[in-house]
């Protein structure tokens, strides 16, 4: 599946004014765990993502989509609370409208490589990662916009795993670990 497909995918069509994450999480869960990490991490990464409330829903659904993904699940589960969540259907459209030209571009970049990632050790080692930056996310939010950093890194994760570009999950599984080491520090310091 290329990114541009992915997007697509995510695209609304229909006359009510909102989506819910469980219809969007329901037309990803046909192409697995990476698509369906990645739609609410493009969420996030979107001016969408400054909405107050959506970092800790979008964080909430990664950290347990990732952690189903651990535990080997074949068909995710998410609480009725979080599947409900309604996001404006145009607001989603529109940022996904503008971020599509760009993707293009980068599609031309992915490709299914470096297959070692496929590996349980390092889809375990993704989620894992995922399954951090999804529960960072929520006390992120706090600071606008602050919550972008993990998104991204999770999204990067899983266009990875979607396209089976191991190089592009290994990118974003590096962005995410280096963002982990980061935080970690500043919790340090503030908490001394």
């Amino acid at each position: 599946m290329s990114l541009h497909e992915l997007l697509g995918k995510m695209q609304c069509r229909g006359d009510e004014e909102k989506v819910t994450f469980g219809e969007l999480l329901n037309v990803m869960e046909k192409r697995g765990f990476g698509p369906m990490l990645a739609a609410p991490a493009f969420i996030c990464s979107t001016p969408i993502g400054a909405i107050p409330g959506i970092p800790t829903v979008t964080g909430i659904t990664i950290f347990l989509i990732s952690l189903q993904v651990l535990l080997a699940r074949n068909h995710p589960w998410l609480p009725s609370a979080i599947r409900d969540i309604g996001i404006n259907r145009d607001s989603l459209n529109r940022g996904i409208g503008k971020a599509k030209p760009a993707v293009t571009h980068v599609d031309k970049l992915l490709m299914p490589r470096w297959f070692f990632m496929r590996q349980f050790i390092f889809r375990s080692l993704i989620a894992l990662s995922c399954a951090i930056c999804g529960l960072m996310m929520v006390p992120l939010e706090l600071v606008p916009f602050l919550g972008l950093v993990p998104a991204v890194a999770i999204f990067i994760m899983a266009v990875g795993m979607a396209t089976d570009d191991g190089a592009v999950a290994l990118l974003g599984l590096s962005i995410a670990i280096l963002g982990i080491v980061m935080g970690g520090q500043q919790l340090i310091s503030l908490m001394s």
